[in-house]
């Protein structure tokens, strides 16, 4: 049987082609990450913030782990309401800093 001929398969293939780009891949440096393989309810668990800190501290690919995040919660507005949880070193937080910062300005 053909993978594309399952009635999943459109769905599954939309879903990797938004989360990993054009090529519907998760990119190699994906796989020397430190969480490689970890529980992924430690990195949205509120309880376990500051472990999940410290497991992301030690991660080779901590930058690309990042810069890949940032690029995409900045490219969807999914962001506004999903932004949780501990990825790239970094909480949502502080993710929604980033993308909304403060400004000490008074409205007029």
């Amino acid at each position: 049987m053909n993978p594309a001929d399952h009635p999943g398969y459109v769905g599954t293939r939309a879903l990797m082609l938004a989360l990993f780009g054009p090529s519907g891949e998760p990119a190699e440096w994906r796989a020397e990450a430190a969480c490689a393989g970890a529980d992924t309810e430690l990195f949205y668990d509120n309880g376990s913030t500051g472990e999940a800190l410290d497991f992301c501290a030690s991660c080779p690919v901590l930058v690309q782990c990042r810069a890949d995040i940032t690029d995409w919660e900045s490219k969807t507005r999914s962001r506004r309401f999903y932004t949780s949880g501990v990825v790239g070193g970094t909480t949502g937080s502080n993710r929604n800093q980033t993308y909304y910062p403060r400004t000490n300005r008074k409205a007029a």
